[in-house]
């Protein structure tokens, strides 16, 4: 079974390799979490309370005036069309465990102030697509895989979306100040 996963990790992580140096030439800038019109939101939905956690920040952010776009992913291969919010699941990852469908290419195709997978655990298959998603500061939880995110939060072991977000609040408030010229 070592060597099948060895082999679909070959494959994913050299689609991976091959589509982040096309990327490369993307522009980034600097964003400030208070300035940032558009967010885009990964999340576990398989869990309900994780979803109306992460569904009730997206509902915040909004009514801060920021455009907000959902993608959750479902640890099963249940289909279910009464959700308002895109998502994909264990049928959308093919052989070489790559994610895909109309959701995902939708997600992919949008560009983003700022990207936030609200997660405090990491997922391969969450890394992948916060890789390949169009933002200038894309935040999700700790990580060897360096080339998902800019900011990583680790909640010391803490399996809650709602530490996650407060641990990446306080982080952004502290670092995202905007300085004004000091007077002489």
């Amino acid at each position: 079974m070592d060597i099948i996963r060895n082999i679909q990790n070959y494959f994913r992580n050299s689609t991976l390799k091959s589509k982040l140096q096309l990327q490369k030439a993307m522009q980034r800038k600097r964003v400030n979490f208070e300035e940032a019109q558009t967010v885009g939101l990964i999340f576990d939905a398989t869990d309900n309370d994780k979803r109306q956690t992460a569904l009730s920040y997206a509902e915040k952010l909004s009514k801060l005036g920021k455009k907000v776009k959902l993608l959750g992913f479902f640890d099963s291969k249940q289909e279910s069309p009464d959700f308002t919010f895109g998502y994909f699941n264990r049928k959308n990852i093919d052989w070489a465990l790559r994610p895909g469908g109309k959701s995902v290419e939708t997600f992919l195709q949008g560009a983003y102030d700022i990207l936030i997978t609200l997660n405090p655990l990491t997922n391969q298959h969450v890394e992948y697509i916060s890789a390949l998603a169009n933002a200038h500061l894309k935040i999700g939880p700790s990580t060897n895989n360096i080339y998902c995110y800019d900011l990583m939060i680790d909640v010391r072991n803490k399996n809650s979306v709602m530490d996650f977000i407060r641990e990446m609040e306080q982080l952004l408030t502290k670092t995202n100040i905007k300085h004004g010229a000091s007077k002489v």
